[in-house]
C-alpha cells in the first residue's frame, strides 16, 4: 500500500498526533491487493471523536464534516487532492430501505467490532499506515484470493442495497457469490422493493 499512498497523506498519517489508530478501509484496500488502480483513500480513525477529528484534519487545508448522518469528514488538502475520514460506528436497523438505519458513532469500537459491519469480507481489511500491517479480521484477502464475494456478517441481511452492490462487484471483478450469501440474499427478497429506482 505504501506505494501507492500519497506522500502527503501517508506523512499525515504517520506524524500527526490524534491520527496514531489511523487505518485505510474498504475499497482502497481492496483494489490494491487486486493490483487495480486506487483513486479514493478512506481513512478510519479510532480513539477520537469527530469535533476532535475536525480540529486534527484543519492543520492540513479544509475539514468539512459533509455527511453526518454517516460521519465522513472530507479533508480537501493545501495540495488539493481530498479525502475522506471517518470514525467506527455502529448501525442498527430501524426502518425499510437502505437508509432505515440508526447510526452512533464510537470511537473507542475495536476493529474487529466496526469491520463487522461491512458488506463483503473483501471490504473489511484494514491497513495500518504506521506499522504496514494489513489486518484482515474476517478473512477477506483468502475470499480475494479465491475470487469469492462472501458477506462479512449476519448484518448483511439488513440492507437490500447490499444485494445490489454483489451484483456490481461480482461482474466488475468476476468473482462467485458464496452460496452462503447467494442463500441469505434470497431471504431479503421481500424487501428490495424498499429500493430507491435510482440506486437500481
Amino acid at each position: 500500500m505504501i506505494e501507492i499512498l500519497p506522500p502527503k497523506l501517508l506523512a499525515m498519517l504517520r506524524n500527526t498526533p490524534g491520527l496514531e489508530r489511523s487505518y485505510l478501509v474498504g475499497g482502497c484496500v481492496r483494489d490494491w491487493l487486486l493490483g487495480v488502480p486506487v483513486h479514493d483513500f478512506d481513512i478510519e480513525v479510532y480513539g477520537v471523536d469527530y469535533p476532535d477529528l475536525v480540529r486534527l484534519l484543519s492543520r492540513y487545508g479544509r475539514a468539512d464534516w459533509v455527511g453526518k448522518s454517516f460521519g465522513v469528514v472530507k479533508l480537501t488538502h493545501a495540495s488539493g487532492a481530498v479525502w475522506d475520514f471517518s470514525v467506527p460506528r455502529r448501525d442498527s436497523k430501524r426502518g425499510p430501505g437502505h437508509k432505515g438505519f440508526d447510526v452512533e458513532f464510537d470511537p473507542e469500537l475495536s476493529p474487529l467490532e466496526a469491520s463487522a459491519r461491512r458488506d463483503f469480507t473483501i471490504n473489511s481489511m484494514l491497513w495500518d499506515a504506521r506499522s504496514g500491517e494489513l489486518m484482515d479480521p474476517h478473512g477477506g484477502r483468502s475470499d480475494l484470493e479465491a475470487r469469492i464475494l462472501r458477506h462479512t456478517s449476519a448484518a448483511f441481511a439488513e440492507d437490500p442495497l447490499r444485494v445490489l452492490r454483489a451484483f456490481q462487484l461480482a461482474a466488475r471483478f468476476e468473482f462467485t457469490l458464496a452460496p452462503a450469501t447467494a442463500a441469505l440474499s434470497r431471504t431479503i427478497s421481500d424487501t428490495y422493493p424498499e429500493l430507491p429506482v435510482e440506486r437500481v
